[in-house]
C-alpha cells in the first residue's frame, strides 16, 4: 500500500508481518463501496479519462473498477504481500500493467502519462516524513498527462489532532470458510508532532497478530501547500467521497486538483 520507509527513518514495528498478515484479507475488509463508486463515476463525469494510475493500489479494489469500463490502468504496490494478492486478481475488463514499487519509481516507470493519478485509502501519512510525502505529490504531478488530475484521501487529521483521539469502527466479515475475521484500530499520539502510531490487532480463523505503522499527520492546509508547489491551483477539498465540503469534522480530507490550470 505504501512507501518502505529506510533504515534512517523512523520504523514501523511489526510492519512486514502486519501488511503480510492484512493482505489475505484486504479485500474482505475493504471492498469497494458505493461512496467510492459514485466519486469514481464523478471523476469519469468531470473530466476526460482514457488512463488511470494507482499509487499505493492494495490488492486492486480501485483498479478493477476502471478496468471494467475499459480504461488503460496501472498500479504501483511495494509491500510484497499486498502485491502477491494484487497479480491473483481477476480483472473484469483490460488487465492493468502493475509494478511492486513505491511513488519514488514515478513519473517514469511506466513510460506514459494518466490521466487520473489516484493515491487513496490513506496511502499518503504512511510514508517516513514529511519532506518524502511532498516529494510525493511532486512524482504524482510529474505522472500526469498535460490536463490531467490528482486525487489524495487520506484521514482528517486536523479533527484527530484538535480532538487529541481518534475511533474508527470495528470491521467485521465473513471469511469464505464461515469463519470471523475482525479488524481493530486506533492511534497512538504519544509520537507527536512528527508522528502518529497506528495500531491494529486482526483476528482471523488462523488466530490474532497485533501490528504498528507510523503515520505523518498532514494537515488539510500544508498538504494543499505540497499541491500548490507541484504546480497546480486550483484545488477542491472535500470532506469524503461524497464530495461534501471539507470541515472540521470530516471524517476524511480529498484533494482534486487538475494539472495545468492558470
Amino acid at each position: 500500500m505504501t512507501h518502505s520507509p529506510s533504515s534512517q527513518q523512523p520504523k514501523n514495528p511489526g510492519r512486514e508481518t502486519g501488511y503480510r498478515d492484512l493482505a489475505t484479507y484486504y479485500s474482505l475488509l475493504f471492498p469497494l463501496n458505493d461512496r467510492q463508486r459514485d466519486f469514481f463515476e464523478y471523476l469519469l463525469r468531470s473530466g476526460p479519462v482514457d488512463s488511470v494510475l494507482d499509487v499505493g493500489c492494495g490488492t486492486g479494489e480501485h483498479l478493477a473498477w476502471f478496468s471494467a469500463r475499459g480504461l488503460r490502468t496501472s498500479g504501483l504496490e511495494p509491500d510484497e504481500s499486498m502485491f502477491r494478492e494484487l497479480q491473483r486478481s481477476r480483472w473484469p475488463g483490460s488487465v492493468p500493467t502493475l509494478a511492486q514499487a513505491g511513488v519514488e519509481a514515478l513519473p517514469d516507470i511506466f513510460g506514459e502519462r494518466a490521466d487520473l493519478v489516484l493515491c487513496l485509502g490513506n496511502t499518503l501519512p504512511h510514508l517516513p516524513d514529511r519532506e518524502t510525502a511532498r516529494q510525493a505529490v511532486r512524482r504524482m504531478a510529474e505522472a500526469l498527462s498535460p490536463r490531467g488530475r490528482l486525487a489524495v484521501q487520506t484521514v482528517n487529521f486536523d479533527r484527530v489532532l484538535e480532538e487529541g483521539s481518534a475511533s474508527f469502527p470495528v470491521l467485521e466479515r465473513t471469511a469464505p470458510d464461515g469463519g470471523r475475521v475482525a479488524f481493530y484500530r486506533e492511534y497512538d499520539l504519544g509520537a507527536l508532532p512528527e508522528h502518529i502510531l497506528f495500531k491494529t490487532r486482526l483476528v482471523t480463523p488462523e488466530g490474532e497478530r497485533e501490528a504498528a505503522w507510523t503515520l505523518v499527520p498532514l494537515r488539510r492546509d500544508e498538504l494543499v501547500g505540497y499541491f500548490r508547489e507541484a504546480g497546480f491551483h486550483e484545488i477542491h477539498d472535500f470532506g469524503d467521497y461524497n464530495r461534501i465540503p471539507f470541515a472540521r469534522n470530516s471524517p476524511a480530507l480529498i484533494l482534486l486538483a487538475q494539472r495545468g490550470q492558470p
